[in-house]
């Protein structure tokens, strides 16, 4: 591939990722309640990173401002995508694969980060921090993390579509 096209590549992937983002936290997804006699809830995190390459690694990062100066949600994804190193990273998402067990209907399955809710967390949001933490030892609630929303929510049901 010519160089000049393989610098233009990335920079059109990561461009349409930071759109991609940005339309996530515009345009929020409802809120959809357990239906009726379904106490059973869970939540999964779709993580997203930016993995450097080589000839474009990160400087140093200095310290952020104060709290009363903590940038928008907007401001601190461009901020993120405005580095040099982001422009030019692979964007990648995170999965798990699921332990091998006798009996398991989800045994070996590739997933998102993510479980059942517990009845001490407080939403949704909790259980994915909860879980990540527990599943892959990532703490969602670092600096370093950045909450932009959430996808879309659905009921899925068992006994081909009939218990929820």
């Amino acid at each position: 591939m010519p160089e000049e096209a393989a610098d233009t590549k990335p920079q059109n992937l990561i461009g349409a990722f930071q759109e991609t983002l940005n339309g996530l936290i515009e345009n929020p997804y409802p809120y959809v309640s357990n239906p009726e006699g379904c106490k059973k809830r869970a939540s999964v995190a779709l993580i997203l990173r930016v993995r450097p390459q080589y000839n474009h690694w990160p400087e140093p990062r200095s310290e952020e401002g104060t709290e009363d100066e903590k940038p928008t949600t907007h401001e601190a994804l461009d901020r993120f995508f405005a580095q040099d190193w982001v422009q030019n990273g692979d964007p990648e998402a995170v999965f798990i694969k699921r332990a091998a067990r006798v009996g398991d209907r989800w045994t070996s399955h590739v997933a998102l980060p993510g479980g059942k809710r517990d009845p001490e967390d407080e939403d949704d949001k909790a259980v994915a921090i909860r879980e990540t933490s527990e599943e892959i030892g990532f703490d969602l609630t670092s600096p370093h993390a950045l909450f932009l929303g959430n996808l879309p929510e659905r009921v899925v049901s068992t006994s081909w579509g009939k218990v929820p």
